[in-house]
């Protein structure tokens, strides 16, 4: 049974990288086995920044809710947006079913966005449940006091990284 090595075939009748046992020795001395690549996994921490990094500048999402017969879309580029009756909120709400804080939306160092109750009275509602917390993806949809909200998540074709 011929033995796999790297470099020159001694038989030309055998596949490639093979030598035939029998063969002369002296091909096979003259074929250095493969050095092992080591890993360097302190480099691994550092590349786990950038590619966040790069993940955030190449996603874009925004939030649309409909307002007095309205759609209203409100892009979420910062690090985070806050939802509520509070004039202090990005997105102030009129209906008293909700909170002054009632919950914020904040972009995570994976470029993900997560929605967060902030101890609301009412909650948020997601599928008829309520949830404290959820990683928003592309098209879900949520309640917050009588408003329904809507995300839309895309790549950005062109992006930085």
């Amino acid at each position: 049974m011929p033995v796999c090595y790297r470099g020159a075939v001694s038989d030309p009748t055998s596949p490639p990288h093979t030598v035939d046992p029998g063969a002369a020795n002296s091909q096979a001395s003259t074929t250095s086995p493969p050095v092992d690549e080591k890993t360097q996994p302190f480099r691994l921490r550092d590349l786990a920044p950038r590619l966040a990094q790069r993940r955030r500048r190449s996603t874009a999402a925004e939030l649309t809710f409909r307002r007095q017969r309205v759609d209203v879309r409100v892009p979420l580029d910062r690090s985070e947006t806050t939802i509520g009756r509070d004039a202090g909120c990005d997105i102030v709400l009129s209906e008293k079913s909700a909170s002054l804080r009632h919950a914020r939306i904040v972009r995570t160092a994976g470029g993900y966005f997560e929605l967060q109750d902030l101890d609301s009275t009412n909650g948020i509602i997601m599928d008829g449940e309520r949830i404290e917390r959820l990683t928003l993806q592309d098209g879900d949809t949520f309640i917050i006091g009588e408003t329904r909200f809507s995300i839309l998540i895309a790549a950005v074709v062109g992006g930085d990284g």
